[in-house]
């Protein structure tokens, strides 16, 4: 009676490692992903304000003063 639960706690064990093994690689692999994401967002709203940012002419100038 002994030798099947053995077995069956060890399957078990083996089994919740693997899981657990996957998780945190796939967690890992998100976590990658979004901070590639967020990287490329963020340079490409840096760029975006670069672009769009125009010098101020004269007008504005003589308003600001």
């Amino acid at each position: 009676m002994a030798v099947p639960i053995a077995v069956a706690s060890s399957v078990l064990a083996v089994v919740l490692v693997i899981v657990l093994a996957r998780e945190i690689r796939l967690r890992r692999a998100l976590e990658s992903l979004l901070r590639r994401l967020l990287a490329y967002w963020r340079t490409r709203e840096e760029r975006t304000h670069r672009d769009t940012a125009h010098p101020v002419d004269a007008d504005d100038r003589r308003l600001h003063k």
